[in-house]
């Protein structure tokens, strides 16, 4: 039996699931789960990515204690846009820091405006420019004159890392190199007069290889100390946990979209190419590279970010609690644009969203009020979703009948709900561990497991039974989007 390895990691956490096939279904387990959030070092927040990499050997013993020596592959995903730089002997130059931290988008706008043109590089990379995205890190680090880029021999990004520790060949799979700004989706490949422009060496840039490419072997050493035997080869998913999550949909159609929930929600679907055209601009709305030849269009929406850190400032409740406090809360028309900057990094974000709601609504919310708080987060988050929706569909002219919510903050029922009411589409969940899936996936199509994209379809929804939720009180819900639209909805710049 051909058991694989699906290292997902998250902005809060990461885990070791292990999969196998039988009966045409997949069966998986999490053998290991790890928090991966920020350390302080020097008043910034870091990522201690070699912490993390202990933190992977160690799901190897777990494996080795419960399944025996034999493993026949593992596969990183994370999120995108972060990096480390390689010098010229293959070491790491520095670890990236928090990206919450970094400076907003608007610091380099004008910086890419003069050297290249914000639309014309849109038009090639048909990509959303977010605060801390790829690009706008390497500008940053450019115009301060950081020493990593003195003479740099590689750019890794986070799964690329993780995959080159364990020992493949420095690389950077095509969904992260799609999405950080530096490809031209157009062309397929690294856009030198990008590079060029902005004066970063093209030595920056690694080979390019795609979900279910082998890129190499599991370091020797590494085996002897977790007790495997023989070669266990890398091979790479969707790095990009998105695009991973995406390849998880248990649907073998087209007439879904889909929602990965969890600190960012990216809501899109699947095209047969780039979308670029006056809306995608207009909207910033992102193209990335998916699996199998497809492409990826899609809009990040800030997602359960804004739980997360209410949770953290009120230090008492669980998602299960806080879930049902919201259920229980009054329903009000009170509400906020979840990607106003407002909220991007506030230093508490109760008291953020009280003040916006004030501002806003002229309404006074107790910041200590967990249930009323976490209502207006729920709501929000499904009347932005129902907003970037449509202009998703008309910018690909394109009707769904259906929408597929992954990933951790699919299993809050109140949201699920609420995003059926806005959109006025059944909701389906059921794949919660989504990226995961898609990781494991991928490793089954590297290793001829898998045909197919269809098949692999199949598997998926052969695997996962789904919960359903029906749109309800659309009147109701067409009068909260209206009053959303009028008093809270902002211009974003990403």
């Amino acid at each position: 039996m051909n058991r694989h390895i699906a290292i997902d990691i998250g902005s809060e956490s990461g885990r070791a699931i292990v999969g196998y096939l039988k009966d045409e279904k997949l069966y998986s387990e999490e053998i290991h789960r790890f928090r991966t959030q920020f350390m302080q070092v020097r008043n910034r927040g870091m990522r201690n990515f070699y912490r993390y990499h202990e933190e992977i050997l160690h799901s190897l013993s777990v494996y080795r204690e419960k399944y025996g020596p034999k493993l026949s592959s593992i596969g990183v995903d994370a999120w995108g846009m972060d990096f480390v730089i390689l010098d010229r002997g293959g070491n790491v130059l520095k670890m990236p820091a928090f990206y919450r931290e970094a400076t907003r988008t608007s610091d380099v706008n004008d910086i890419i405006e003069k050297k290249f043109g914000i639309r014309r590089l849109y038009e090639r990379n048909g990509n959303q420019a977010l605060p801390s995205d790829t690009l706008n890190q390497l500008i940053r680090l450019k115009r301060d004159d950081d020493p990593c880029l003195d003479n740099p021999h590689g750019l890794l990004f986070v799964s690329d890392l993780f995959h080159y520790f364990l020992g493949a060949m420095p690389c950077n799979e095509y969904s992260l190199a799609s999405y950080g700004r530096l490809y031209n989706v157009l062309t397929q490949e690294w856009d030198a007069e990008v590079f060029n422009a902005f004066g970063f060496p093209m030595t920056l840039c690694k080979p390019v290889v795609h979900a279910g490419d082998t890129i190499g072997t599991v370091d020797p050493a590494i085996l002897a100390g977790a007790g495997l035997e023989g070669e266990v080869p890398i091979i790479t998913p969707c790095g990009h946990d998105t695009a991973s999550a995406a390849m998880a949909i248990p649907d073998t159609g087209d007439d879904w979209a889909f929602i990965s929930s969890g600190t960012w929600s990216l809501m899109g679907f699947e095209t047969p190419g780039p979308i670029i055209n006056e809306l995608a601009i207009e909207y910033n709305l992102s193209n990335d590279g998916l699996a199998m030849g497809v492409n990826l269009f899609k809009k990040n929406i800030t997602g359960t970010w804004l739980i997360q850190q209410c949770k953290d400032v009120w230090g008492k409740y669980s998602y299960d609690q806080l879930t049902d406090l919201a259920e229980a809360a009054k329903d009000e028309d009170l509400f906020i644009d979840v990607n106003a900057d407002d909220f991007y990094m506030p230093k508490n974000m109760p008291e953020a969203i009280a003040r916006a709601v004030a501002r806003d609504f002229g309404c006074e919310v107790d910041p200590s009020d967990a249930g009323r708080i976490a209502r207006i987060i729920f709501q929000s988050m499904a009347l932005k979703y129902r907003y970037y929706l449509d202009i998703l569909l008309r910018a690909a002219d394109k009707t769904i009948s259906k929408m597929y919510i992954t990933g951790g903050g699919s299993r809050n029922r109140v949201i699920n709900q609420f995003t059926a009411n806005a959109i006025g589409n059944p909701v389906y969940t059921g794949v919660y561990e989504g990226t995961s899936v898609g990781n494991l996936l991928l490793q089954a199509y590297g290793s001829g497991e898998i045909k197919d994209k269809q098949e692999l379809r199949q598997i998926v929804k052969n695997s996962f039974p789904q919960n359903e939720f029906l749109p309800a009180d659309k009147a109701k819900w067409d009068e909260k989007y209206a009053i959303f639209m009028e008093k809270a909805a902002r211009p974003n710049e990403w």
